[in-house]
């Protein structure tokens, strides 16, 4: 769509040092919009109430458990807020570290 958003994962540096963000809804960036950081509800339970989430190395993906494969990029992007309700507070910490 031009807007420049492209899929994020923690699998090489390439894929996670850059800027973050959650898509409002389907369709383009330009349309639908970007959080880049709030409150935001997800379809998938990322884990318990208060638990740091992390970039996953599956696209588009946040998980609660740190990445440990060797060359993978540990970066906290959030916290789970609500997990009945899939809710989560976007945030995501500016600073990374690759799993050696």
């Amino acid at each position: 769509d031009g807007s420049g958003w492209a899929v994020s994962d923690a699998s090489a540096e390439s894929t996670a040092k850059g800027m973050l963000a959650v898509s409002m809804g389907t369709g383009t960036a330009s349309s639908v919009g970007m959080c880049i950081r709030g409150m935001v509800t997800l379809s998938i339970d990322y884990g318990d109430n208060g638990d740091v989430l992390y970039l996953s190395e599956t696209g588009s993906q946040a998980t609660n458990t740190a990445p440990t494969t060797s060359g993978s990029i540990v970066r906290v992007i959030g916290y789970c807020m609500d997990d009945t309700n899939g809710q989560i507070y976007f945030n995501p910490d500016g600073t990374w570290v690759e799993n050696a």
